[in-house]
């Protein structure tokens, strides 16, 4: 079986390839997972909005953070109001990650959504877990070179591994030359969400109040970032 460890050790290694995984056939709740091997690519940043714009389009929403962080979960639990679109958080640890599973009842939401910490390579097992139970995986980046090389071969393992994959470009610059270069370099090993986040203020400062940019609305980034959500449930088939 592929060894996470050895993709995200070296762009260079390749993953054995072995018989694709079977989709996850857990009735109830679909499971999107975000994940990639560097940190500062906007995994939780995706996570949050996506999963606030699916709650504004009327799913029963769960999160489940699995950054040691807790970035997700405080920005939920500490600052988030109550008259806005409701988002279940929950909270595990990668070293017992089928106790965190089990503790969301897969009957009572239409999807979850996980956050994982960087390094995956330190929980190879764990991950493969999370992978076999996810419906969608998206590989969150920026257009940085740096970024390119850590996710470019964590999304040839997804694939070597039959998973539903797709890069989810952020914190990018519209109209820029990095971006256009980032999208074809990308598009050669896997799919792209076809909605860029771009990278704008609005898109922190609401962090402060507890909100995704999608609360707000009429903000810049919103549509992006809804879009990106309209994406998901195309996948899902929700």
């Amino acid at each position: 079986m592929a060894n996470p460890t050895a993709v995200a050790a070296t762009k260079r290694q390749k993953p054995r390839a072995e018989k694709p995984v079977q989709t996850s056939t857990t009735t109830g709740a679909r499971w999107v997972v975000y994940s990639a091997p560097k940190g500062g690519v906007g995994k939780t940043t995706s996570c949050k909005n996506t999963a606030v714009a699916a709650a504004r389009d009327g799913m029963r929403v769960a999160t489940l953070d699995f950054d040691p962080q807790r970035t997700l979960s405080q920005w939920h639990d500490l600052r988030r109001p109550h008259d806005v679109a409701r988002v279940d958080p929950y909270e595990g640890s990668l070293d017992d990650v089928e106790a965190a599973l089990a503790r969301i009842d897969a009957s009572v939401y239409d999807v979850v959504f996980i956050d994982t910490p960087p390094s995956v390579e330190l929980f190879p097992e764990s991950v493969k877990i999370l992978l076999r139970r996810a419906d969608l995986v998206l590989v969150p980046t920026g257009v940085g070179r740096f970024d390119k090389m850590s996710v470019i071969p964590w999304m040839g393992f997804l694939r070597e591994y039959g998973r539903p994959a797709a890069f989810l470009l952020n914190r990018v610059k519209r109209r820029s030359v990095s971006l256009r270069e980032a999208k074809l370099e990308l598009g050669r090993v896997g799919r792209l969400v076809p909605h860029e986040v771009p990278d704008i203020e609005d898109m922190h400062r609401v962090d402060d109040i507890g909100c995704s940019i999608v609360d707000v609305g009429t903000v810049n980034g919103a549509d992006e970032c809804l879009g990106a959500w309209y994406f998901v449930r195309h996948e899902l088939g929700l």
